[in-house]
Protein backbone atom coordinates (compact mmCIF):
# COMPACT_ATOMS: atom_id res chain seq x y z
CA UNK A 1 0.00 0.00 0.00
CA UNK A 2 1.28 3.45 -0.92
CA UNK A 3 2.55 5.51 2.00
CA UNK A 4 4.00 8.45 0.10
CA UNK A 5 2.58 11.78 1.25
CA UNK A 6 0.04 13.73 -0.77
CA UNK A 7 0.70 17.36 -1.68
CA UNK A 8 -2.13 19.65 -0.56
CA UNK A 9 -2.48 23.42 -0.51
CA UNK A 10 -1.50 24.82 2.89
CA UNK A 11 -4.51 26.52 4.47
CA UNK A 12 -2.21 29.10 6.11
CA UNK A 13 0.15 30.20 3.30
CA UNK A 14 -1.24 28.56 0.13
CA UNK A 15 2.00 26.80 -0.78
CA UNK A 16 2.48 23.05 -1.21
CA UNK A 17 2.24 21.12 2.05
CA UNK A 18 2.52 17.39 2.64
CA UNK A 19 -0.38 15.34 3.95
CA UNK A 20 0.53 12.14 5.81
CA UNK A 21 -1.89 9.31 6.52
CA UNK A 22 -1.96 8.70 10.28
CA UNK A 23 -1.53 4.94 9.89
CA UNK A 24 0.78 2.57 8.01
CA UNK A 25 -0.90 -0.57 6.70
CA UNK A 26 1.25 -3.66 6.15
CA UNK A 27 0.36 -7.25 5.38
CA UNK A 28 0.79 -9.30 8.56
CA UNK A 29 2.88 -11.87 6.64
CA UNK A 30 5.57 -9.25 5.94
CA UNK A 31 6.16 -8.38 9.58
CA UNK A 32 7.91 -10.81 11.92
CA UNK A 33 6.86 -8.74 14.96
CA UNK A 34 4.03 -6.28 15.44
CA UNK A 35 5.56 -2.84 16.15
CA UNK A 36 4.63 -0.69 19.15
CA UNK A 37 1.43 1.35 18.64
CA UNK A 38 0.13 -1.27 16.19
CA UNK A 39 -3.04 -3.30 15.85
CA UNK A 40 -3.99 -6.32 13.77
CA UNK A 41 -7.00 -5.82 11.49
CA UNK A 42 -7.67 -9.10 9.69
CA UNK A 43 -4.46 -9.81 7.76
CA UNK A 44 -3.29 -6.20 8.04
CA UNK A 45 -1.06 -4.65 10.68
CA UNK A 46 -2.10 -1.05 11.37
CA UNK A 47 0.70 1.06 12.81
CA UNK A 48 -0.20 4.36 14.45
CA UNK A 49 2.31 6.87 13.03
CA UNK A 50 1.06 9.81 15.11
CA UNK A 51 -0.36 8.15 18.25
CA UNK A 52 -0.72 11.45 20.12
CA UNK A 53 -3.07 12.84 17.45
CA UNK A 54 -4.69 9.73 15.94
CA UNK A 55 -5.71 6.50 17.67
CA UNK A 56 -6.79 3.51 15.61
CA UNK A 57 -10.49 2.65 15.79
CA UNK A 58 -11.26 -0.49 13.83
CA UNK A 59 -14.08 -0.01 11.30
CA UNK A 60 -17.21 -2.16 11.58
CA UNK A 61 -16.41 -4.60 8.78
CA UNK A 62 -15.34 -8.24 8.86
CA UNK A 63 -12.38 -7.90 6.50
CA UNK A 64 -10.10 -4.91 5.96
CA UNK A 65 -11.56 -2.59 3.34
CA UNK A 66 -10.08 0.70 2.18
CA UNK A 67 -12.50 3.32 0.91
CA UNK A 68 -11.38 5.73 -1.79
CA UNK A 69 -12.66 9.33 -1.88
CA UNK A 70 -16.34 9.37 -2.76
CA UNK A 71 -16.82 5.67 -2.01
CA UNK A 72 -19.42 4.79 0.62
CA UNK A 73 -19.77 1.87 3.00
CA UNK A 74 -17.89 0.42 5.94
CA UNK A 75 -14.10 0.48 6.02
CA UNK A 76 -11.17 2.84 6.47
CA UNK A 77 -11.43 6.05 4.46
CA UNK A 78 -8.08 6.90 2.87
CA UNK A 79 -6.84 10.45 2.28
CA UNK A 80 -9.17 12.13 4.74
CA UNK A 81 -7.64 12.57 8.22
CA UNK A 82 -3.94 13.00 8.85
CA UNK A 83 -1.07 15.35 9.54
CA UNK A 84 -0.24 18.31 7.30
CA UNK A 85 3.30 19.65 7.24
CA UNK A 86 4.16 22.86 5.40
CA UNK A 87 7.86 23.61 5.00
CA UNK A 88 7.15 27.20 3.94
CA UNK A 89 5.29 28.37 7.06
CA UNK A 90 6.44 25.59 9.43
CA UNK A 91 2.90 24.35 10.10
CA UNK A 92 2.52 20.79 11.40
CA UNK A 93 -1.01 19.97 12.47
CA UNK A 94 -3.77 17.36 12.43
CA UNK A 95 -6.21 18.08 9.59
CA UNK A 96 -9.15 16.67 7.71
CA UNK A 97 -8.81 17.13 3.97
CA UNK A 98 -11.08 16.59 1.03
CA UNK A 99 -9.19 14.67 -1.65
CA UNK A 100 -8.84 15.40 -4.56
CA UNK A 101 -10.36 18.89 -4.06
CA UNK A 102 -7.48 19.94 -1.78
CA UNK A 103 -4.77 18.57 -4.10
CA UNK A 104 -1.98 21.05 -4.77
CA UNK A 105 -1.25 19.60 -8.21
CA UNK A 106 -4.45 19.83 -10.23
CA UNK A 107 -5.39 21.19 -13.61
CA UNK A 108 -8.61 21.53 -15.59
CA UNK A 109 -8.37 21.26 -19.36
CA UNK A 110 -11.51 21.42 -21.52
CA UNK A 111 -13.64 20.47 -18.50
CA UNK A 112 -11.51 17.45 -17.56
CA UNK A 113 -9.69 17.43 -14.22
CA UNK A 114 -6.17 16.04 -13.90
CA UNK A 115 -4.81 15.45 -10.39
CA UNK A 116 -1.36 14.36 -9.20
CA UNK A 117 -0.66 12.94 -5.74
CA UNK A 118 2.59 14.89 -5.33
CA UNK A 119 5.39 16.53 -7.32
CA UNK A 120 6.94 13.18 -8.34
CA UNK A 121 3.56 11.98 -9.61
CA UNK A 122 3.11 15.25 -11.59
CA UNK A 123 6.53 14.70 -13.18
CA UNK A 124 5.57 11.09 -14.07
CA UNK A 125 2.36 12.33 -15.69
CA UNK A 126 4.24 14.98 -17.66
CA UNK A 127 6.82 12.46 -18.87
CA UNK A 128 4.09 10.07 -19.98
CA UNK A 129 2.15 12.81 -21.80
CA UNK A 130 5.28 13.89 -23.67
CA UNK A 131 6.21 10.38 -24.86
CA UNK A 132 5.81 9.99 -28.60
CA UNK A 133 5.16 6.24 -28.31
CA UNK A 134 3.13 5.58 -25.16
CA UNK A 135 2.90 2.08 -23.74
CA UNK A 136 -0.69 0.76 -24.02
CA UNK A 137 -0.57 -0.69 -20.49
CA UNK A 138 0.02 2.24 -18.19
CA UNK A 139 1.50 2.02 -14.71
CA UNK A 140 -1.17 2.19 -11.97
CA UNK A 141 -0.06 5.74 -11.12
CA UNK A 142 -0.92 6.86 -14.66
CA UNK A 143 -4.31 5.18 -15.04
CA UNK A 144 -6.25 8.11 -13.57
CA UNK A 145 -5.50 10.44 -16.47
CA UNK A 146 -8.81 11.25 -18.18
CA UNK A 147 -8.86 9.70 -21.65
CA UNK A 148 -9.60 12.97 -23.51
CA UNK A 149 -6.42 14.48 -22.02
CA UNK A 150 -4.37 11.74 -23.67
CA UNK A 151 -5.26 12.86 -27.20
CA UNK A 152 -2.61 14.48 -29.38
CA UNK A 153 -4.99 17.43 -29.86
CA UNK A 154 -4.77 18.36 -26.14
CA UNK A 155 -1.23 17.12 -25.47
CA UNK A 156 0.44 20.53 -25.82
CA UNK A 157 -2.11 22.33 -23.63
CA UNK A 158 -1.99 19.73 -20.86
CA UNK A 159 1.81 19.46 -20.97
CA UNK A 160 2.29 23.23 -20.85
CA UNK A 161 -0.02 23.58 -17.81
CA UNK A 162 1.82 20.82 -15.92
CA UNK A 163 5.26 22.18 -16.95
CA UNK A 164 4.31 25.70 -15.84
CA UNK A 165 3.09 24.47 -12.45
CA UNK A 166 6.24 22.41 -11.86
CA UNK A 167 8.51 25.31 -12.83
CA UNK A 168 6.68 27.83 -10.63
CA UNK A 169 6.05 25.82 -7.47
Amino acid sequence: MQNDPLDVRCSDCGKAAQFFEPFRFTCVVRLPDVPEHSHVWGRVVVEELFPEQFKWHQPDCKKPKFLQPGETGEGYRLNERGMVWCKACKTFEAKTISWPEDAYWQWTVKGHKLVARNRDHAEQILGFLQESQRAPNRKPALRGIPTPLLTRRLQDEVSSKVEYALANA
